[in-house]
Formats: C-alpha cells, structure tokens, sequence
C-alpha cells in the first residue's frame, strides 16, 4: 500500500461550544485548501451539536479532515497540546473554529513557503462583530500583527532581534496569526494546561526558535469578536494567569544566545509593565471580595512576577522611559511598583 504523503499544512481547531460557527469556518478553509492541506479537529467534550457537525464533515471530506475527541472538557490548552502531538503537517496553522480564513489565502502561503520555506509566517487579520459581521471601527479593518522596522516586513528575513521586536511591539501574540514550521518547534514546548493566557506562555518562546520570519502585511485572519472574553471577566485566579504567562521569558532570551538590540529589550520589557498596571488595576478593583482574598499580596506577587519576565530592571526601564519622554509611563510603573512593596 502506498504511503500517504506528508501534507505541507496541518491546520489545528480545538472546538468546543461552537456549532454556530464550525461550518462558516471549516468551509472557509476546504473552498481553497488542495490535497496537501489536513484539517484536525478535537471535539473537547463540547456538550452542543459539534459533535455531530465533526462527523458531517468528517464524512463529507474524509481524506483532508480528521478529528479527534477528548473524554472529558479539559480546556483549550489540552486540546492544542493534543493537536500538536497530532498533527502530520510540515507547517502549523492554529486557527479557531469561530474564525474565518479570508478567500485565496492558503494558495498565497503554499507559494510562499515553496519560494522561501521560512520558520515563520505571520498574517494580518480582521475584527468583526459576531452578530452583525460588520466591522466596527476602521481601525478593526485591518489590524498588523507585527511592527518591524523599515526592511523587516514583506519580505524573508533572518533577524530574530528584529523578530521579538517587532511581535512585542505590535502585541498581537496568537497563534491564529502565525504559521509554524513544525520542525522548530521545542518538544517539550506544550501549552499550559488549566491556565487561560495560554497563547502569551508558549508564542513568545517559539520565536526564540525562529532563525528565517517573513511578515505578510495582508488580512488573511476574520477574528470573531464575541461577549465573554478572557479580558472581559477576569478573576484575581485569571490575572494570576495572565501575570505568569511570560514568566522566566527575560532569562530565556539571554539563554537563547541572541545579541538583543537596547530597543528590543525594551520592547519585551514595556509590554510586561503596560501587562503588570493594567494586572494591578484589574486586582484592585477586585478588592478582597474575590475568593483568593488576599489583593495586597497578589499586587506583591505579580510585581515579582514581573522582575522574573523582563530582561530590563526596574530602574533600567524606568531610565528608560525618561530618556524617550515617556514621562507619564515612568511615574505610573513607579508608582504600581511602590503600592505592590
């Protein structure tokens, strides 16, 4: 029996409470996709219709989708690691299920990775609303997830300085918006599990892998924007979260060997501040009321936390922010690090 080919692309969709939406998005992907395209789906124990939708589908294109089911809801985490252990493809797209490819993109990228196989391609995407589809402010149109100097976009590129940069200045840091080559990502590298935050633990630290990048400065991603999101509900366990998903990240890029420029340092080290003010804030307006109770032990914590995920100082990036007028920014870390002593 002959062997089945590797395919160049494995596209990855944990579902779970989205029959609303599943098909929009699987369509999407199988009106462009070719024969070299898999599409893994696993059903977490989603108590709705995707079960049945997974089977429709799964008979309806039984050579390009697979699915695979967990026993029990063990959250998107488990359901990604299990799609990684999975997957056969040469690339990596996560894409989720309640999102859209936009028409003639995986043509684009297949070309792409025929002309320059880089260990990285990143996309630009699109915001619209979930019951409308509109697009609620211009800004929302077309959304870059990558701000590189001028040279580091449209084209291939070997600067993992230029990289890290450019992807924590921009900020978006999903996995819906990268496509990976399979071969550079870290085997012990897995998602957090029973953790939200989970695409800022694991995104940054694949980057530290990336030796060739190649930004496209196109829409290739509609992001569904619906109630309910991890931002929107945070308890003092969920800003736990998002405070140590980047912990340790400052120690791994000295460890990665790369001679970071003053400015890429600074980068990395400003999200992690802008993350920890709006942390503190989110905390303390929680008070004590919260199940963990203890809100000035939290604010301590999380300033730690901090400290463990920035490769500046305090006193470094708060010299920092002066030397670039950034006065306000300066006084409002210094004054979060002093309440959180």
């Amino acid at each position: 029996m002959a062997q089945t080919p590797t395919p160049w692309l494995s596209i990855l969709l944990p579902v779970y409470r989205v029959e609303a939406y599943l098909l929009a998005c699987a369509d999407s992907i199988l009106q462009q996709a070719d024969a070299g395209v898999e599409l893994v789906f696993v059903d977490d124990a989603s108590p709705d219709a995707s079960a049945a939708l997974l089977t429709q589908l799964q008979q309806t294109h039984p050579r390009q989708v697979r699915v695979l089911t967990q026993s029990h809801n063990q959250g998107v985490s488990a359901a990604r690691n299990r799609l990684l252990d999975d997957a056969r493809g040469d690339y990596l797209w996560f894409i989720d299920p309640d999102d859209l490819v936009e028409p003639g993109v995986i043509p684009k990228l297949k070309a792409l990775i025929k002309a320059e196989t880089p260990d990285l391609i990143m996309c630009d995407f699109r915001a619209f609303e979930d019951e409308s589809g509109r697009v609620r402010k211009p800004r929302l149109a077309h959304v870059s997830t990558f701000e590189g100097e001028a040279g580091s976009t449209g084209h291939l590129c070997h600067d993992r300085d230029a990289l890290i940069q450019g992807l924590f200045k921009a900020g978006q840091l999903h996995p819906w918006s990268k496509i990976i080559r399979r071969a550079i990502w870290p085997a012990e590298l897995r998602f957090p599990l029973g953790r939200i935050f989970e695409d800022l633990a694991v995104l940054p630290r694949v980057a530290l892998q990336v030796n060739s990048y190649h930004h496209v400065p196109e829409v290739w991603v509609g992001y569904r924007q619906r109630p309910g999101s991890a931002l929107a509900n945070l308890s003092a366990a969920r800003i736990d979260d998002w405070m140590q998903a980047l912990l340790g990240y400052g120690a791994a890029m000295k460890a990665s060997g790369t001679p970071f420029h003053a400015q890429t340092e600074f980068e990395v080290a400003h999200f992690s501040a802008r993350t920890l003010l709006r942390a503190c804030k989110r905390r303390r307006a929680l008070g004590n009321t919260d199940a963990k109770g203890d809100a000035a032990g939290d604010l301590k914590r999380f300033a730690q936390e901090w400290r463990l995920s920035s490769p500046l100082t305090a006193g470094q990036l708060l010299q920092a922010y002066l030397r670039r007028g950034m006065v306000l920014r300066a006084l409002q870390f210094w004054l979060c690090l002093r309440r959180a002593s």
